[in-house]
This record gives C-alpha cells, structure tokens and sequence, in this order.
C-alpha cells in the first residue's frame, strides 16, 4: 500500500531539495508576473491616459484580470506536479513540462474565452504565453548553469540509484557509463545482481533499502524476460521508488518506440524518427536567424583569425573537406585552416588515437597542427566557418556531427539513421567529450539526439556548447 503522502514528503524531502525547489518556484513566479506586465503594457503602450482624472476603466479590468491569470498560471504548474520532489523536478532540466503545460492552460484559457465570448482581448493571452515562455527559459537555463549544475556535478544534488541486471559485468559497465556522466544526476548508491526475481531475493533487496536511501532502480536489458518483472515494478511503485527500464537491444536504434495497445497485449512500435514539418520550419528560421547574428557579431573575429592564420602559415586561409549529411548527399565542409600545407597527405606518418585503423583519426599532439591552429582547435575556433554552411542549408547549428565519406562506407543499418538530419556545428558529441569519443559512443549520442529531439534541447545543447569551449577538454 502507498504510503501517505505527508510522510513520504517527510521522507524524501531535505532542506536542499526544499531550497532547491523553492530556487525554481520563486524566479518562475517572477518570470510570470513579468509576462503579465509584457502583456499589460501591450496592450496599453500609454497606460498614464486618463478619463476625467483617472484611469480608464478598462485598465483596472486588464490588471485585475493579469492578475489572476499570474496566480493561475502558477498554481497550475503547482498542481500539475512541476515542482514535485523527484529527479525530474530537482535535477533534469525539465522546460518542456514547463512550456507543454503553459500551452495546454492558455489553449484551456482561450477555449474558455471564446465560448463566454468574453471581451478580453485574445492576443494579450499570446503576448502574455509568448513572453513568459521566454522569461521562464532564461531563468530556468540560468539556474541551471549557474547553480543546479555545479552543485549535480559537486554531488551536492542528486538521485541515489540502484542498477539490477543479470551479470555483474553488466552492472559494472552500466556503472562506469553513469558515473562518466556525472551531470545526468545520478549516485550509484547500490548494485544488485538478479538472476531471478524470487522471494529470497526481495529480501536482499529489502535488505539493501534499509541501508541506502534509494529513490531510483535501473533494470538493465534482459529483466523483462522474468515471470515477475512488472510485479516487482508494482511493488518498486508502491515504494514510491521510481523505475528505469533499458529494453534488450533498444539502445540506439534510431527509432522512437511508442507504447501502443493491441487487444490488451503492450506493443512497442517503431516510428520513425523524423522532426515534424511545422518544426523543422521553426528549426530551419532559428538556423538563419542565429548563423546571420553570428556571422554580424563576429565578423571582427573572423578578420583577426583569417590575419592570424595568413601571417602565421600563409594561403589559404579556408580549408575546405568533402563530408556527408542529410540523405547521404556530400556537401564541401569549411573550416579555418589549423593544420600545415599538405596535412591531408602526411596522415599516414601520424599515429591514430583510436588505433590505426580507426575512421575518426585523432591524435593529441598532432605535429601537422600549427602553433596558431592549436589554439583555434581548443577554443572551437575554427568551426566559426561553418554557419557558412548553414546558411547554404547543408547543415544545421545543432545537429550530429558531420560525417567523413570513408566513415559512412563502414555503417551498419543502424549508423545510417543519423543521416536522416542535417549535421550540425554542434551536437551532443560536442558537449560529451568531443575528440575524447570513440565512433560507437559518437553515433549512439546522435541517435539518441534524433530519437528524442526537441527544440528547447537544441537551446540547451547550444548554451552547454559555450561551457565546453570555454573549458576545451576534448578539444585537440
């Protein structure tokens, strides 16, 4: 049976998580009431007009109503559980429950105003939704950047976790992964090899739960063939312990699975993963819009760089590389020029990182890269070209990362559904290690990419890609 919820509240709930929560709720009700101050001033871009000395009547109406949309916008996020004490809420930066739940309340609102046929004007509930939005992002991704995260990658904020699998070597290269990628949020607090879910082995996992405060199990492929599986979910749930399942075979197969019901029987269907048409037009407007602001805003860098290479290594300046995006279609890649004359014809004489046969050729201390070319490589410099590329449509500003001709010869079936995107001039692989990956876990972040794209990850990829340039490690 579930417990109450006034002593689970007691139970899982700190003061850090409270102040960590009241972090969230405080700037985001200020971030509202901001937007109703947007929308009020829309609509009354002169509101010191007066009628016989006084405000008009209609100003008191807006304020009183913006008022009460501010306390209904939040109590909504409230009650929908947007500050609810799990990893979700206290760790994962979650804006799209946010901006799913801030649509679904003004469609409710503007639905509602239509069938009373209510005189308030309709467009100040889209200036109010559009600018909130906006503000609510900023302060949610400042949050994030500057205090959440730091603190997630201290330990100081976390989810305390126990992976269940069939072998141990299982658990420890799922272990390995998770603690390699600290900002997920997660502590392996606890491990637990599972061969059959028996009532013996309930009890070790009692045992285990009385030790560690465990609010999240991880179940690793080859669980779900147990007679018992979804009864230790149940009995998992009424822990109030949340449950994470990875599928036999499900990792990076470049497709969404969608629960979908047949007769009582739970399939899994693969759908494809394609960005939607009206999003792809909304992908394609920010693409031209940032790439024209970037090129503008640092047209004085590209001078200084371009002058940079041409005194220190000579013509060109560009070097120019044939790679395959979106459809397997080539398209001429540019970039600053890093590398000496000739480097392309000395790379049999340089030893590869990731071994001689290797098709993503790295090496740490290349000698073919110039004094110059170094320090552009570190900082990402070099890629600035690139927006070139964008504004020509061959690729995006996020995106997978852009393929060599030879890499694409050696794909399998599921390496191919990458190049069902354009690639970008960053991407997941940019903020996860860059060079540092190999090609299995650079493709299996691309794929992950696709399969769970959405517009405010593409924001949220671009601001992280600022942290990990700054930083410069994998940068080489």
């Amino acid at each position: 049976m579930k417990k109450p919820l006034v002593l689970r509240i007691k139970e899982r709930a700190n003061t850090q998580q409270v102040v960590i929560l009241a972090l969230m709720l405080i700037p985001d009700s200020i971030a509202i009431a901001l937007s109703a101050v947007t929308a009020y001033a829309w609509r009354f871009p002169d509101a010191t007009t007066l009628i016989d000395g006084k405000p008009a009547i209609a100003q008191f109406e807006y304020r009183g109503i913006l008022a009460f949309l501010v306390i209904s916008w939040i109590l909504v996020l409230i009650a929908t559980g947007t500050y609810r004490f799990n990893h979700a809420t206290l760790v994962i930066f979650n804006l799209r429950m946010i901006f799913k739940r801030s649509f679904t309340f003004f469609f409710f609102l503007g639905f509602l105003s239509f069938i009373l046929k209510a005189s308030f004007s309709r467009s100040v509930f889209l200036v109010m939704l559009g600018s909130g939005l906006v503000y609510l992002f900023l302060v949610r991704i400042s949050l994030y950047g500057l205090i959440l995260r730091p603190m997630i990658l201290r330990k100081k904020v976390s989810s305390n976790m126990m992976i269940v699998g069939r072998k141990k070597e299982d658990l420890e290269e799922h272990t390995d992964w998770l603690m390699a990628h600290r900002s997920l949020g997660f502590t392996i607090a606890s491990r637990l090899v599972c061969t059959e879910i028996t009532s013996t082995w309930i009890e070790e996992f009692d045992r285990l739960l009385r030790y560690q405060k465990i609010t999240e199990v991880l179940l690793l492929p080859g669980m779900e063939s147990d007679p018992n599986f979804s009864k230790f979910i149940h009995y998992c749930e009424d822990l109030d312990i949340h449950v994470n399942w990875i599928p036999l075979d499900s990792g990076n197969l470049g497709y969404w699975l969608i629960p979908s019901s047949q007769e009582g029987i739970p399939f899994l269907t693969f759908e494809k993963s394609e960005i939607s048409l009206p999003w792809r037009i909304v992908k394609r407007s920010f693409d031209l819009l940032f790439s024209l602001t970037v090129l503008v805003l640092l047209s004085p860098v590209f001078l200084l760089i371009a002058i940079a290479v041409l005194i220190s290594s000579g013509w060109p300046v560009f070097y120019s590389q044939k790679r395959v995006g979106l459809n397997g279609r080539s398209f001429k890649f540019y970039k600053f020029r890093s590398m000496v004359k000739g480097a392309d014809k000395m790379l049999s004489d340089v030893e590869n990182i990731h071994t001689k046969d290797h098709v993503i050729f790295k090496n740490r201390q290349d000698p073919r890269i110039t004094p110059v070319g170094r320090i552009l490589r570190k900082y990402s410099l070099d890629e600035l070209p690139q927006f070139l590329n964008v504004l020509n449509n061959s690729m995006s500003v996020v995106g997978p990362r852009p393929a060599l001709p030879h890499e694409v010869n050696v794909y399998n079936s599921i390496y191919e559904r990458r190049l069902i995107a354009k690639p970008g001039i960053t991407g997941p692989w940019q903020i996860s290690g860059r060079s540092d990956l190999d090609l299995r876990t650079s493709v299996a972040l691309d794929l992950n990419y696709l399969i769970n794209w959405s517009f405010t990850r593409d924001l949220w990829i671009i601001v992280s890609t600022v942290g990990a340039i700054f930083k410069g490690k994998g940068a080489y």
